[in-house]
């Protein structure tokens, strides 16, 4: 049985390489120029359920391989899978430094808005409290419960006298 899957797995790479798959939806991914090789492709061409190359190792290899040269055939700037691989790397890392350049911005971003809603909810306190002083003391009371229970979510715990 190891052998027919070994077999299977092996025809279908090469099928793949051609860029001739059986499969329906290869076919299609190929005549729009967008097939790629790798292993889900691989099992999914030779029939096989997803995982099913786990158990080949020396074939993953040869898929791993065959994906590289393909990818440098296609690359207009690259003859080598090491320049390929290299041109990748230093790709990762420009993204990289843009990625930590937006995550900067934004933590700045953040902390200018959260001083913002420092000032003003120090604001909304001490035009409350000067209210609450304008309201005579005896009904004070009376007066938070009725904000209170209008919008419970609208209180802001602030230190009153």
């Amino acid at each position: 049985m190891k052998q027919a899957t070994r077999k299977k797995f092996l025809d279908a790479l090469e099928r793949l390489i051609k860029g001739e798959p059986d499969n329906r939806e290869l076919r299609l991914k190929a005549k729009a120029g967008k097939l790629k090789i790798n292993d889900s492709t691989v099992e999914q061409e030779a029939g096989l359920s997803v995982g099913s190359l786990r158990n080949h190792g020396d074939i993953k290899t040869m898929v791993k391989n065959k994906s590289l040269n393909n990818r440098v055939e296609q690359s207009k700037s690259t003859q080598c899978p090491i320049e390929l691989l290299q041109e990748e790397v230093k790709k990762l890392k420009k993204d990289r430094t843009q990625a930590n350049k937006k995550k900067t911005e934004y933590h700045k971003l953040a902390k200018s808005h959260k001083t913002a809603l420092a000032n003003q909810a120090a604001s909304h306190i001490k035009m409350v409290q000067v209210l609450m002083e304008m309201v005579p003391v005896y009904e004070r009371e009376k007066a938070m419960d009725k904000v209170v229970s209008t919008r419970a979510d609208n209180v802001i715990d602030g230190k009153f006298r």
